[in-house]
């Protein structure tokens, strides 16, 4: 007995082999139904067997192609070059009147009324911010000269006690404001300017 088992040492070693052939053997095939069942049906819509179309893994494939136009769309929108603006130009930048800044002060009379004027050229500008102590009437104008028959209005209101903006000349010649005091006591209004305009004046008033 102990001889004939030193003859044929290679026996463990073949039945072991074999184990190991039908394993991989085993191993190929699982791999190749489950690539032929459900990978090629969910993600290449191919469907040799028919069991991915009766189990919807055909319609996954589907569902995967329309996603992908989304998905590269979002860099396009993101990538979008933004709106220029062209540069303003020169001349509607730089103004030739001087630069200035004017504080004044007055008291209207009860039923009485003050004019407050700024020389200016077309294009001219400036800011303004008004207060008074008590309501008034405004009207904001312009003319083309102090001896000017008619004017061109740009705001009225009543019972304002303050008022604040900015005015740009449309043509050359004198813009302000008129004030009237309709009540029964006298009312001190002081208004600030700042833009570009030659000088502010005090026509008279009627």
């Amino acid at each position: 007995m102990t001889s004939q088992t030193l003859l044929n040492p290679t026996i463990p070693y073949q039945a072991e082999g074999s184990t190991i052939l039908r394993a991989t053997a085993a191993a190929v095939v699982a791999g190749a139904a489950i690539l032929t069942l459900f990978v090629l049906p969910a993600e290449y819509n191919i469907d040799p067997t028919g069991v991915g179309h009766k189990l919807g893994l055909t319609a996954l494939s589907g569902a995967m192609d329309d996603a992908e136009p989304a998905a590269t769309a979002a860099p396009t929108q993101a990538a979008a070059a933004p709106v220029k603006v062209g540069p303003q130009s020169r001349d509607s930048i730089i103004r030739a009147t001087p630069y200035r800044e004017d504080q004044m002060t007055l008291t209207i009379a009860p039923h009485a009324g003050a004019e407050i004027k700024a020389e200016m050229q077309t294009g001219d500008q400036f800011v303004f911010s008004w207060t008074a102590s008590g309501p008034v009437k405004m009207d904001m104008h312009g003319e083309t000269s102090m001896t000017a028959s008619e004017a061109t209005t740009y705001w009225k209101e009543k019972g304002l006690s303050a008022a604040q903006g900015s005015l740009m000349a449309p043509f050359n010649g004198i813009h302000g404001w008129y004030w009237r005091n309709q009540g029964e006591t006298p009312v001190t209004l002081t208004l600030k300017t700042s833009g570009f305009y030659r000088k502010l004046i005090r026509p008279p008033v009627n």
